[in-house]
């Protein structure tokens, strides 16, 4: 799906009434199937409504391209995101259905470098259902039934986000190995913030540790070696007079350095308990 959806020529729909007036008011388009109806102009196959009867009981679904996203029943509708949380599909969704799906900031609840990381169970939710009976938090997949206020008819379906933080404990004794690294690096920022030329002699010696990065930087007769390596990872550009110079602050070598040992031990990662949340 793309990325840009035109919608002034769809209909909004509210009711089961209206999906249903809606589709009769649309005119069959020859070689199409008698249960079929565009939304927008005759030409835009790829926004249609289809008329269904299940165990006597007709329903209305409307899609995007190839997807089902909305069914109306006489007594609630059904959303989804068919799969493709794409911003086209959701804005279908949100124009079609009438319902305003917000965009789940997942780095209020998850630090970075883990904020869409699988390993964290927020990764699935793409967006929320937001009301006066609360946060209805959908994943990408389900169908989740709703009535035509917008209230959940099965809260149980949706997804519960889960706050996480770093244990500062184990942050502390993970960074021990690195305090003679961080002080050598100190005093010679302190000497000259201005960052480093590209030596090729270098590079190619801390390519030699690819892979057993933090291990290389613990070592104390590494430690020139990981000073370049640190400020070529994490030095920028600023003008000075006329020219661009690199430069660097301790601030932002313990930065990186946080994020290597993060990545490296996931298990620092923990979540909140709900007293520790309220």
């Amino acid at each position: 799906m793309g990325f840009h959806i035109n919608v002034y020529n769809m209909p909004r729909i509210e009711t089961y009434d209206e999906a249903k007036k809606v589709f009769n008011s649309k005119t069959l388009v020859r070689g199409e199937q008698k249960s079929i109806r565009r939304l927008g102009d005759r030409y835009e196959k790829e926004k249609w409504i289809r008329q269904e009867m299940q165990d006597g009981v007709e329903s209305y679904v409307a899609g995007y391209y190839n997807t089902d996203l909305v069914r109306f029943y006489p007594t609630h509708k059904e959303i989804t995101l068919g799969g493709y949380p794409s911003t086209s599909t959701q804005y279908f969704v949100e124009y079609i259905g009438r319902v305003s799906l917000n965009i789940f900031e997942h780095k209020q609840y998850v630090p970075a470098p883990f904020t869409r990381s699988p390993m964290v169970k927020n990764n699935q939710i793409e967006c929320f259902i937001n009301n006066m009976s609360g946060n209805y938090f959908m994943n990408a997949d389900t169908w989740y039934k709703i009535d035509y206020k917008n209230v959940a008819l099965d809260p149980s379906q949706f997804e519960t986000p889960i706050k996480y933080k770093f244990d500062a404990s184990q942050m502390r004794e993970l960074r021990m190995p690195y305090k003679t690294l961080l002080k050598y690096i100190d005093t010679m920022l302190k000497l000259s913030n201005e960052g480093v030329e590209t030596d090729k002699v270098l590079d190619n010696q801390v390519r030699e540790w690819e892979g057993n990065k933090l291990h290389f930087l613990a070592q104390e007769s590494n430690m020139y070696l990981a000073y370049y390596h640190l400020l070529r990872q994490t030095q920028h550009i600023r003008w000075s007079g006329n020219k661009q110079v690199y430069y660097s602050n301790i601030a932002m070598i313990k930065r990186y350095l946080d994020k290597l040992i993060k990545l490296s031990n996931p298990q620092v990662l923990v979540e909140v308990k709900p007293t520790e949340q309220s």
